[in-house]
This record gives C-alpha cells, structure tokens and sequence, in this order.
C-alpha cells in the first residue's frame, strides 16, 4: 500500500422557521445590492469540545461547513439580491448515503428538504417562479444525504483497494470545501506519497546491530513533516476543514442552472453550494434544518473560502431564516 493510500487511511480514522419571514414577502428594499456576506469573526474558527457524547445532549453543538462557487458562466449574469430577484424551479435529485452508511439511518422527505431550501434561497432573493407574472431563469436540483468513511479490506469488504478509500475521502472533501479544497488536498497527498516514496523506513536488523528505534524515529519525523499535517498546523480553519473531510457527514447540495439553456437540453451550471454537518452523534432529521438555515445567507453568493460553523442542534424549537437564530426551547 502506497503512502497515498496510507494516508488516506490515517485520515479516515483520525484520533426552520415554521413560515418566512414578513421581509421575504414585503415589498423590496430601495438598495439592489446583493444581501452582504456575514462579517467575519476575527478569531479562528474551533469546534466545540464536550465530555458529554453528543447523542446524550439535548442541544449538541453541530460543526458545519459552507462553500457555494460560480462558475464563469454565473459570473456574467447580473447579481441575485431581494431587490432584483432571480426565480426558480427546484428539482430534486434524491437522496444519496455514499460510503457505508448504517442501515438504520433516516432522513427527511424531499419535500421537507425542498420547502427549508425555498426558505433559506429566499434570503437572498432567490423565489419560486410563478409563470407568468415571473418565469423562471433558473433550475436548482438538490441532492442531500450521507457520506460516510469507506473501511479498507473489513469483513464485508476485503476486497476494497486503498484507491477507493481515497477517492472516498476525496469526493467527500469536496463537499466540506468546494473543489479547489479537494485539490488542494490531493496535491497534499501527492507530495506525501513522494515524501515517503523518498525515504523509505528503515529495516531492522534481526541482530540487533541496527537498533529498533531507528525506524520509528524515521517515522515519526515523516509524520511531522507530513505536508497534511503542517497544512492543518496553519490555521484552525484548516484543521476543521480536514477533520470534517476524514469523517462520516450529512449533505445538502444545491446546484443552480441555467433554465433557458436547459430547455435547449444544454445544462450551464452557474453556481454550486454544498453543505455538511458532522454526523458523529447526531441524525439527519435532527441536523438538516439548521444546516440549511444556518447557510442560508451563502446561497448564490461566491465564496472565495469554505466557511466552518458551530451551531446548536435543536430538537424542540424553531430556526428563524433571514439572519439566522435559534429559538431555543422555553424551559
């Protein structure tokens, strides 16, 4: 197994609001200006750390992810604001469980996904069309489900290559931080493939003559130098977007098209968001609203960089759209 493979391997195993808001109704501000990003905090982003499994909490923090990316063809047409909005049709693609997904596992029904996506697009101008006083200009087809680790060579799957434990953890990578982050990733990979096809560990002597802790440090010392591991060491966006990348999460994606180009059976893609949440713990019935409000301010807007989230789960109460809050349950 090559380091590629090994390294993949290491990674895989590492240690709504009940109706919209009375704004989306209204009539439109003065200002046509896209709806601004939120402000960035300047501290790094962190996941929340409890000693309590999160399956035992009754609001367990969530860590999420949101990358939305336009194409080049997006990029010509003019900015979707709730000033000058843009309408749609939604599509839905189904629900996908990528990877070895537990049997068990539940979800929501695509038209629960469909009206918390209606929702969240509203925040920035994006409506459903209603011919034909506003025809639509777009299409968005959702998918949503899980992607959880693949196991190299387990019981159920001996046949499993390491190839396909990377390409796991690689398609997952960029659903937590666009496609730039998963070939950056992969281009990490490379080198420490090289790296380690570089200095091969060293043998050990059965003599003795060679001690034993000389492979060892040579391992550790590679470990060290790994190119993943210093690009997690530089900022704790980093370190969360990788850890998210090498673990099971839930996903929603949106992908807008173009209508008229649909029509004329062409499919041009003008921007793309992905959303994930870290299943560990949680459920997807209890996770997927608040994944999708939480980003709904991100939806259509490009991104230069994935943005990682802390929000809480929660089970008895609302989330608002708009500016997104969570109404917490009266005690």
């Amino acid at each position: 197994m090559n380091a590629l493979r090994r390294l993949a391997l290491l990674l895989a195993f590492p240690l709504f609001a009940t109706a919209l808001p009375a704004a989306a109704s209204s009539s439109p501000p003065a200002s046509s200006a896209p709806n601004p990003l939120p402000a960035k905090k300047t501290a790094e982003p962190q996941w929340v750390f409890s000693l309590l499994p999160k399956s035992l909490q009754k609001n367990p923090h969530l860590e999420l992810t949101v990358i939305t990316e336009i194409t080049d063809a997006g990029k010509k047409i003019p900015p979707v604001s709730p000033a000058q909005p843009a309408y749609f049709i939604a599509q839905s693609s189904g629900y996908r469980a990528l990877g070895h997904a537990p049997g068990n596992e539940r979800t929501l029904p695509a038209d629960q996904i469909e009206k918390l996506l209606v929702r969240a697009l509203a925040t920035n101008g994006y409506r459903p069309a209603d011919p034909p006083a506003h025809a639509p200009t777009l299409v968005i087809f959702y998918t949503w489900g899980s992607h959880n680790l693949l196991v190299e060579g387990d019981a159920e799957n001996p046949s499993l290559s390491g190839d396909r434990v990377a390409r796991n953890l690689l398609d997952r990578a960029a659903l937590v931080g666009g496609e730039k982050f998963a070939k950056e990733l992969l281009q990490l990979f490379q080198q420490a493939d090289a790296q380690a096809l570089a200095n091969p560990p060293a043998r050990v002597d059965p003599s003795g003559a060679v001690p034993t802790i000389q492979p060892i440090l040579g391992a550790a010392q590679l470990e060290f130098t790994n190119p993943v591991n210093l690009f997690k060491q530089r900022s704790a966006k980093n370190e969360a977007l990788v850890d998210q990348a090498a673990a099971d999460v839930y996903y929603v994606v949106a992908s807008a098209y173009d209508h008229a180009a649909l029509a004329q059976k062409q499919r041009v893609l003008l921007w793309r968001t992905r959303l994930t949440v870290a299943a560990q713990g949680v459920s997807q019935e209890q996770t997927l609203p608040t994944l999708i409000a939480t980003a709904a301010p991100y939806f259509g807007r490009d991104m230069p960089e994935p943005e990682v989230l802390t929000r809480r789960a929660v089970r008895d109460g609302t989330v608002e759209i708009g500016t997104p809050t969570v109404v917490e349950p009266k005690k």
